[in-house]
């Protein structure tokens, strides 16, 4: 066993021998000048076997790497919620043409290849006929940094310049965007180095590092990305737009440069641990998942995307660095502006803890309420149910999954989470292949608290995931509720208890929602603002009689409803019922499209 290692390591110095001496002379000189990286410290190189690599990349090589990445990307299909836009190769063809027909690059590339036969990046084959630029090889690195360091800050643009802004921003996100993507599938939620290096580094930086384990230069630990494209626009979607609050803004301090948690050591020995920990994980391709994806209809979304919810903006650190989600990508724009409320609860609820459920999400529902909860069984999937027979919100509920999108989890309510894929959203920061486990259900809690302005807390035990949930509202400033539950009822100890200590409001019917918002000075909108308010406020309803006020009531200002859908709801005559509607039409509270009808406001009517 020991000739064989003392045979290894001979080989390797051979090797490395014999590497250096191919190389040009003018390589050596800079090689001798440029200082390397100092290791980690012994206990880290005996524990975890590895060697941190010493040697970084100037800009210009940073660059390279990164065409060469997206030369590999180029096949697959876009995790991007546009991706029905997006043809095969789209990033590709947005590249800058130099990287792509320049003969230096591409002999340089093969020379880098056959001296560092170690490095795990994709690289760029020269195709046949292609020309050399001499019949001496090229250097690895190009000695005129030596004299003039200015233009390794400055490498050519790595998207083609001939774009326009938009095309240029497309392509960033894009990119942004796979890079997002292959992190998510190794790197843990909140994890200390890839939180760190998102902020203050970038997606496609982070990536880089934490796939060959490069630890950055002083000018790029300092300054971040040294792409000037791509550094302007992480910049640009980290600040709020003008007239917009930071607290909406789409990407409030996504990319802060230089404003380090850690020292650069620290992370250098971090990012050795990770990429032990995620060796096996790193070997996944992200063609497999981007198929997986394509096929399921997942997309994928992340914190620079206009679509991002604001919301999750207060989770910090512990903000999920993308999100997997399954449904129209449009209702994205509605989780930033509509009211929302999240409904927790036991997965064995009583039949008290059932029809409470029932009854709030539905009416909550109708008043143009966001309903959001786990697709678990019990408590979440009867909120989910409820809220999808109610048509008073165009996105009527959201359900988070503790695992990957391609199969839906558990397999019973299947029916309804399809249902929400129709009607709603599901999402979940957990790539897609990846099945839930305990603590990924008490991870994704603090996203459904993040997510919307209300926690409501049904039915919980003593120990229950619920109150995982009420915790994590707690801490980022969400009203929590608790609906009462019965003294002797196991099932009701957890959020008597929250109300017992003052932890949680008292919850006993929809309007104490609705009343607390008015009263906070929420501006929900005319389609969202709470019927009774209007109804206060207006002669033209007061002169209804009480079944014309129930038929208005029950309409919808979004969606047109027929007369039989109505009558069926209120347990009325269809002839009533169209002559209330008719009746309801002359007084400006509503209005026909063939046999359906929807609401109008006194307002709108006046």
């Amino acid at each position: 066993m020991g000739e064989k290692k003392l045979r290894k390591r001979a080989d390797e110095a051979e090797l490395k021998e014999n590497g250096l001496r191919g190389t040009a002379p003018e390589e050596r000189v800079q090689r001798e000048h440029v200082p390397e990286e100092s290791p980690a410290e012994d206990f880290v190189q005996e524990e975890l076997q590895i060697r941190l690599p010493g040697r970084t990349l100037d800009a210009h090589a940073l660059v390279r790497e990164r065409v060469a990445h997206i030369l590999s990307l180029g096949q697959e299909p876009s995790p991007s919620p546009y991706n029905a836009a997006r043809l095969p190769e789209f990033l590709a063809s947005c590249l800058n043409p130099v990287y792509l027909d320049d003969p230096v690059y591409l002999e340089e590339k093969h020379l880098e290849e056959m001296n560092q036969p170690e490095h795990q990046g994709v690289y760029l084959e020269a195709p046949a006929g292609t020309p050399s630029s001499s019949s001496d090889p090229a250097p690895l690195l190009n000695p005129e940094p030596l004299l003039n360091p200015a233009p390794l800050l400055n490498p050519a643009p790595l998207f083609n310049p001939a774009l326009s802004a938009q095309e240029v921003e497309a392509a960033c996100r894009e990119y942004i965007r796979c890079c997002t993507a292959q992190l998510m599938r190794y790197a843990e939620p909140a994890d200390e180095l890839v939180v760190e290096s998102l902020t203050t580094l970038g997606a496609p930086l982070t990536l880089h590092y934490l796939m060959t384990g490069h630890i950055p230069d002083e000018h790029t630990w300092e300054h971040g990305e040294p792409d000037t494209q791509l550094s302007d626009f992480l910049c640009s979607v980290g600040a709020p737009a003008e007239g917009e609050s930071a607290l909406f803004c789409s990407a409030n301090g996504y990319y802060t440069p230089g404003e380090h948690q850690m020292s650069r050591d620290k992370f250098g020995k971090a990012l050795a641990t990770r990429r032990l920990r995620w060796n096996r994980r790193m070997e996944r391709t992200l063609n497999a998942e981007a198929h997986m994806a394509a096929t399921c209809g997942a997309w994928l979304v992340t914190p620079a995307d206009p679509l991002w919810p604001p919301q999750l903006n207060d989770l910090g650190p512990d903000r999920p660095y993308g999100l997997w989600c399954r449904g129209d990508s449009r209702h994205l724009l509605d989780v930033a502006s509509a009211p929302s409320v999240a409904l927790v609860g036991s997965r064995d609820p009583s039949i008290y803890g059932t029809e409470a459920t029932t009854h709030l999400a539905a009416e909550l529902a109708r008043r143009g309420y966001t309903v959001i909860s786990g697709g678990a069984m019990g408590i979440d999937i009867t909120a989910h149910r409820a809220a999808l027979t109610q048509q008073g919100s165009d996105l009527p509920t959201i359900a988070f999954m503790a695992g990957g999108l391609d199969r839906l989890y558990p397999a019973q309510n299947s029916d309804a989470l399809n249902m929400i894929v129709d009607r709603g959203l599901i999402m979940s920061e957990v790539s897609v292949g990846n099945t839930p486990t305990r603590w990924r259900f008490l991870e994704r809690n603090r996203l459904i608290a993040a997510l919307a302005r209300h926690t409501i807390v049904v039915e919980a035990r003593w120990r229950s995931g619920a109150l995982n949930t009420a915790r994590h509202a707690m801490e980022i400033g969400r009203t929590l509720w608790a609906v009462p539950g019965q003294i002797n009822s196991p099932n009701s100890v957890g959020t008597n208890r929250l109300l017992r200590d003052g932890l949680a409001q008292t919850l006993t019917e929809a309007a104490d929602i609705l009343e607390y918002d008015a009263a906070a000075g929420f501006e929900l909108g005319t389609e969202h603002e709470s019927e009774w308010a209007q109804a206060a406020s207006s002669s033209v309803l007061d002169e209804l009689t009480e079944r014309q006020g129930r038929v208005w009531d029950d309409l919808s200002p979004r969606t047109y409803r027929g007369v039989d859908e109505i009558a069926a709801a209120l347990g009325l005559g269809a002839c009533d019922v169209m002559a209330d509607l008719f009746h309801l039409g002359r007084c400006g509270l509503a209005e026909s499209r063939g046999t359906s009808w929807r609401k109008v406001r006194p307002a709108v009517a006046a």
